[in-house]
């Protein structure tokens, strides 16, 4: 952007040119919309290519007839420059001349036969910006007191905003516009002020002395909330990039103690977030280890590392008080005073020792033991069923693997996105999904610094059907916790 030569421009005693303002409104990041609030009737130049002329608007015009193009030189100075055409052109934007020696870009073109319209489009930096009815006030500066707010009033947008109308308010043969384009979607889009003098819209930046275009400082708004609309009219409020309500600094809220990260959002098809843990729950610093976890932090193990593929629980891994169970056992324990409990029908709890040596009976206030639950792997046919008093005791399933018979079975193979799902409504067909009716996320974090620990410190073994976790963690590995354990608790 150049300043100095219209700066000089306005310290003269009369200002020969017309004032032109343009618009650039940027309506998502590969589309740039460009738009000027008058109608131009000239017939332009908008590009040269040898003796080939581009014109802003289709012409009929017979071979041999010459034209006038008027304009600026690059200096600024005006001049007019003479050609004929050498081929006859029926409703076409482009026409042959015998020489385009001095002609560019911008000039204004008379002579026989050429018509002039009402929507033709202004042509400048290389952008083509077309004729929309709309008014803009209040584009005021100020160096105290509350930033003003300008207004942008657009006639009958919805039927404007066009794909094939280019914002010329002609008859586009009904095309549907922009896709499923409502009035709310301008709002937050970012609207640049351009304004320059007539003169010096035939300046081509690309052969300029100067590399530069010659216009104004640019002023740039953000589309902030429709203020008004009628039947006719919709009236936008604008505010500058630094003025807009609801912005908050910082912009991250700090809340005591908990994550706000997605869990594993990283992994998403579209990023979001800071946490990086693996969506079918691997352990980044230990390949071919997984943890997977409750909202409570309790581990969610394999099967069949207290059951046989029958059913029935393992030698050594029913709990009783006259044994003595080191450290990380895993036990059954038969729950809900049943005598004769069955793994079918939900009546064992199962738990893995934190003490080195205890016979104490497991409880979820006996630090001794930490509450486990167990999944399988989900087949059609197979019926999961539900726990009728407490639902963390529903059956758990992971799901998608590959090459499982059954679901207690070990000859399975885990996929990279490998999940833990817990029933909730008993099923033997429903595939496990995050918005199924018969199915929730059984892998979930706690949002706790503990959740984030258990998981990237986790010291699980590759063999994670045949041996249990080490409960103590490995804790010189970093933690990419996203919440602030120092700060005071809130909930």
């Amino acid at each position: 952007m150049s300043t100095n030569v219209i700066t000089s421009d306005l310290q003269g005693l009369e200002v020969s040119s017309g004032l032109v303002t343009l618009f650039e409104l940027e309506y998502s990041p590969g589309t740039t919309l460009y738009f000027h609030p008058g109608l131009s009737t000239d017939i332009r130049v908008t590009a040269i290519n040898g003796t080939a002329i581009t014109l802003n608007k289709a012409q009929t015009l017979a071979n041999g007839v010459t034209l006038t193009f008027n304009g600026y030189t690059t200096a600024g100075a005006a001049t007019s420059q003479q050609t004929t055409i050498t081929s006859s052109i029926s409703n076409s934007t482009t026409l042959a001349v015998a020489s385009a020696t001095n002609l560019k870009v911008g000039m204004v073109i008379t002579g026989a036969g050429i018509t002039n319209t009402d929507y033709s489009p202004i042509v400048f930096d290389g952008n083509t910006y077309y004729a929309l009815p709309m008014e803009v006030d209040g584009l005021d500066i100020k160096n105290d007191g509350a930033m003003n707010r300008p207004t942008l009033s657009i006639a009958n947008i919805e039927s404007i905003v066009r794909d094939t109308s280019l914002f010329q308010n002609a008859d586009d043969g009904q095309f549907d516009g922009i896709a499923n384009f409502k009035l709310e979607d301008l709002i937050g889009k970012k609207l640049t002020e351009r304004t320059t003098l007539e003169k010096y819209l035939t300046i081509d930046p690309t052969v300029s002395s100067s590399r530069a275009i010659i216009e104004y400082p640019t002023r740039k708004y953000v589309i902030d909330r429709i203020k008004t609309k009628t039947a006719d009219v919709v009236m936008y409020e604008l505010a500058a990039p630094y003025d807009l309500e609801g912005i908050k600094l910082p912009s991250r809220v700090v809340i005591g103690k908990y994550c706000p990260w997605e869990y594993q959002g990283r992994t998403f098809s579209t990023p979001i977030g800071g946490c990086t843990w693996p969506a079918n729950g691997s352990v980044p610093a230990a390949p071919n280890t997984y943890s997977w976890r409750t909202a409570n932090d309790e581990p969610l193990l394999w099967w069949g590392l207290i059951h046989n593929v029958g059913g029935s629980v393992k030698s050594g891994k029913t709990w009783n008080n006259s044994s003595q169970f080191s450290i990380n056992t895993l036990v059954a324990l038969p729950a809900d005073g049943d005598s004769s409990p069955s793994w079918n029908e939900r009546s064992y709890t199962y738990w893995q020792a934190r003490a080195t040596n205890t016979n104490s009976e497991p409880a979820p206030n006996n630090s001794d033991w930490q509450q486990v639950f167990l999944f399988r792997t989900w087949i059609t046919g197979t019926t999961y069923k539900t726990h009728s008093t407490q639902s963390e005791r529903n059956d758990y399933v992971i799901y998608p693997v590959s090459g499982n018979s059954s679901s207690t079975t070990s000859s399975w193979t885990l996929t990279d996105t490998s999940t833990i799902y817990r029933c909730i409504v008993e099923t033997d067909s429903a595939v496990p999904g995050n918005k199924s009716d018969y199915w929730v996320r059984g892998d979930v974090c706690g949002k706790l610094l503990n959740s984030c620990k258990v998981r990237f410190q986790s010291r699980g073994t590759s063999a994670f059907r045949d041996y249990p976790p080490i409960l103590k963690t490995q804790s010189d590995r970093p933690l990419p916790f996203g919440g602030f354990p120092g700060s005071r608790r809130h909930r």
